[in-house]
This record gives C-alpha cells, sequence and structure tokens, in this order.
C-alpha cells in the first residue's frame, strides 16, 4: 500500500496536519502514490494543491496554514493575526482575516481577505509551521481598522508592554501607512497622540523648537505671519525668516482628514509662491521627537545651501 515519507510526515505534521502537492514531491511523493493516498483515505484533499493527515484536529492555525500554502503571497493579520499572537481584547467570533498585494482575491467560507498596495518584506513573518503572519508593527496598524478605540489601546499596551512593539517602530509605520482614506488610520492616530500625552499636554511646538535649538537650528516660535498671494494671512509655529524656511506642527486630528490635507497642501502651495519652504511634523513625528529634530536639522541645512 502507498505511504508517506517520513519526510513528508514530518513536513505535515509541523504544519498542523497539512501539506501542498509541491512540498509532497520534494519529500519523495509523486503523483501516482498521492493519487493512492486520497483513495485509500491516507490523504484528503483541503484547498487548492493542499491535502491533510486525516484524523487531524481542525484548528485555527491549521486553517491559517491551509491558507497560507494555497496562496503563497498572503499573510495573516487582524483580529486572526492578534489571537495567533495571544493578543487580549479581541472578537470571540471573527472570520479570519489575511491580506495581500492588488489584484489577488481569495474568495473562501469564513474568509475576509483585505487587499493592499502598500506593502514591504519586513511587514510578514513567516513561522515553523508555515504561516505567514503580519509583524507586530503591521499587525498593529491592521487593527486599528478592526477594533474599537477602547479595545485598541488595550492592545497597543499589551504590545508595547511584551516588547513587541516599540513606540518609534509605531510612529514609522504610522508614517508609511496612515492615509486619510485607509480604514483605521483616524484610530491610530488618535490612539498614538493620547499615548504620548507628556509631549502633547505641554506645548508641541515649543518641545520641537527646543529640540531643533538644541542642534543648533536658530528657530523662533509662532511669530512669524506670512501674506499669501490669495490674500490670506498664515502664522508659522516654527520658523527661520532669513533662510525663508518654516515648520508646521500638525497635532490636531483635522490635519488627518481630506478636507485637513487638502488645506495644508493648499496653504504650502502659497507658501512656496513667495519663496518659503514648509516642513510639517506630525502627531507620529511627535513620537519620535530626537528622529524628527535630527530630520528637520538636515533639511535646514539643505535649505541654507540653496538660498546661499
Amino acid at each position: 500500500m502507498a505511504s508517506l515519507t517520513s519526510a513528508a510526515l514530518e513536513l505535515a505534521i509541523r504544519q498542523h496536519g497539512v501539506i501542498t502537492t509541491e512540498q509532497l514531491a520534494r519529500c519523495g511523493v509523486g503523483r501516482t502514490t498521492r493519487t493512492r493516498l486520497v483513495q485509500h483515505r491516507l490523504l484528503r484533499h483541503e484547498f487548492k494543491s493542499v491535502f491533510g493527515l486525516p484524523g487531524t484536529r481542525s484548528s485555527l492555525e491549521q486553517r491559517c496554514a491551509v491558507l497560507c500554502l494555497a496562496h503563497p503571497s498572503v499573510f495573516v493579520t487582524g483580529a486572526t493575526g492578534g489571537r495567533l499572537r495571544g493578543l487580549r481584547r479581541l472578537p470571540r467570533v471573527a472570520p479570519i482575516t489575511i491580506s495581500s498585494l492588488h489584484p489577488l482575491h481569495v474568495t473562501h467560507q469564513g474568509v475576509l481577505h483585505r487587499r493592499t498596495t502598500k506593502l514591504i518584506h519586513d511587514d510578514v513573518e513567516v513561522r515553523h509551521d508555515g504561516i505567514r503572519v503580519a509583524s507586530p508593527h503591521r499587525l498593529a496598524f491592521d487593527l486599528a481598522a478592526t477594533l474599537d478605540d477602547r479595545a485598541f489601546r488595550s492592545v497597543i499596551e499589551q504590545m508595547l508592554h511584551e516588547g513587541l512593539v516599540t513606540t518609534a517602530g509605531l510612529a514609522r509605520m504610522g508614517q508609511r501607512l496612515v492615509h486619510p482614506t485607509r480604514p483605521g488610520s483616524h484610530r491610530y492616530v488618535r490612539t498614538m497622540a493620547q499615548r504620548s500625552g507628556k509631549a502633547l499636554e505641554s506645548d508641541p511646538e515649543i518641545a520641537v523648537a527646543d529640540a531643533l535649538l538644541a542642534l543648533g537650528v536658530p528657530v523662533l516660535a509662532q511669530t512669524t505671519w506670512l501674506d499669501l498671494p490669495n490674500g490670506g494671512r498664515a502664522r508659522l509655529d516654527l520658523s527661520v525668516p532669513d533662510v525663508r524656511w518654516g515648520v508646521e506642527v500638525d497635532v490636531h486630528p483635522a490635519h488627518l482628514g481630506i478636507e485637513g490635507t487638502a488645506s495644508d497642501k493648499g496653504r504650502d502651495r502659497q507658501c512656496h509662491l513667495i519663496g518659503w519652504q514648509i516642513e510639517r511634523v506630525t502627531v507620529l513625528d511627535l513620537l519620535d521627537l530626537e528622529r524628527i529634530a535630527r530630520e528637520l536639522a538636515a533639511l535646514y541645512a539643505v535649505r541654507c545651501e540653496q538660498v546661499a
């Protein structure tokens, strides 16, 4: 009677009782043997070139493994990714959530497929059992679209406490993914702003100004007014008038919305028309004040060279 090779059996057990056609072939189980194993019910067809061992208990991990093996470009995220990482305050009943780059579309009962246009290698981790899961920082952002405010704050605190994420890492993820139309962006920014209580309870403009002054950038705080070509006036949060360089510190949630973003860009263009360069600092930037101060100081140095 046909049988699995020891290598195939070991791999299937490691992957929660499932294995792909390609993996079977690499382990010495060809098409003919595979067909006989299915006929004798020593293998069962699970889903799209994925086979399972009979008698294997169905579990969340097994279902995730099947999806990842069947679709090598997807990864588990959302509430499902949270459960795999042992996070709290997740929905008790929820579809398995997977994600991938456009244009792949997976239709399967009990599966929620979220497609994304923003994905890099570091966003995904591959487990020993073959399951691909969102990295902790990517998972944190994706959960903002799934959980309510209270649950999301709780999960973020847990991930920080357990060392799964860092404040700086969360800030970088937000800077890359936050967008007015991307689900969860508003909740993500609100939560990060609430966490950074000390910075935002004080004057954020002064905090940025102090950091820039320490790096030798001679900024003035909230003193420079500009007469714009459209007839409006703008007061800059921070500025160095000698080189027509300014910094706007955007901490109000309105700046994240479509209208707020459009208004900010329009005002920046008006400033450009009279020769001023404007840099913007967001709530997420304030989570890593040293980094954004160094970046602004470098931009100031470039500006000085340009107008010299």
